[in-house]
């Protein structure tokens, strides 16, 4: 024997609980007959819902399929009635034929029915695909060319150079590029003037008078030819002795 405990007073439910679950209840009951059960077993819509749901025209041919089969059991018995030595009356080929294509309607209700079900799903799919936010795609940038790089290059020269006579040298060169050099008189001395030119521009870097020798770095400040013009101002002969080292593109003596 299982002793148990009685619940307390505290959590029965109260009379208004019970009264309104009860009265939750009926409504529920009350909504489902009216929006389900009537349209889908007699056909009846109140509400227009039945019809939209597609219960109502299943509900119609239910109550037709039960009108003529009422119909028929009347026929079929006011023969047996009237006499007991007649037949019993079977079932006609037109009612046969007819509870056939009720039948067959009621087949493609019900297929209708489930072909809309998928279309909305369908639909909603693509809904929700359609809201998604696409994703970014971050841009790539094109490769930029890339210069060639001037080879290093390596040049030297001699030059007889008379009283007066004067001479220039010249390196092509990119804007930014360098390059090293040195030039000696040997034994004597040259004026000279360090300079630029191109597209229009033009620039002198250094010059001198009276200079046995000179040696550094020449870097070009825009895109051109950049080198010496020295010059002998004195009255022998002077032997002009270049070396050259850098980023240039071509050597060349202008005159």
């Amino acid at each position: 024997m299982h002793n148990t405990t009685p619940p307390k007073r505290s959590e029965l439910p109260t009379s208004a609980q019970l009264k309104r679950s009860t009265i939750i209840a009926a409504l529920s009951a009350l909504a489902l007959l009216v929006v389900v059960i009537l349209p889908s077993e007699y056909g009846i819509d109140a509400t227009g819902m039945g019809r939209i749901l597609g219960l109502t025209e299943m509900g119609e041919i239910k109550t037709q399929l039960a009108e003529e089969s009422a119909a028929d059991a009347a026929a079929t018995a006011a023969p047996a009635s009237t006499t007991s030595t007649q037949p019993v009356a079977t079932t006609s080929p037109e009612l046969t034929n007819r509870v056939d294509e009720i039948e067959r309607k009621l087949a493609e209700v019900m297929l209708k029915q489930q072909l809309r079900e998928r279309v909305t799903a369908t639909s909603r799919q693509v809904e929700a695909k359609a809201v998604a936010p696409a994703k970014t795609v971050a841009a790539v940038p094109a490769p930029q060319p890339v210069a060639p790089t001037p080879a290093i290059k390596n040049d030297q020269t001699t030059i007889q150079l008379d009283p007066g006579q004067g001479v220039e040298v010249k390196l092509v060169m990119k804007a930014g590029k360098s390059a090293a050099f040195r030039w000696t008189a040997n034994g004597g001395t040259l004026n000279f003037d360090t300079h630029g030119d191109g597209g229009g521009r033009s620039i002198s870097y250094v010059k001198g008078r009276g200079v046995p020798q000179d040696e550094g770095q020449i870097t070009a400040a825009f895109d051109g030819n950049h080198g010496w013009f020295w010059r002998n101002r004195t009255n022998s002969p002077v032997t002009l002795s270049l070396q050259t080292r850098g980023e240039y593109e071509s050597f060349k003596r202008v005159k």
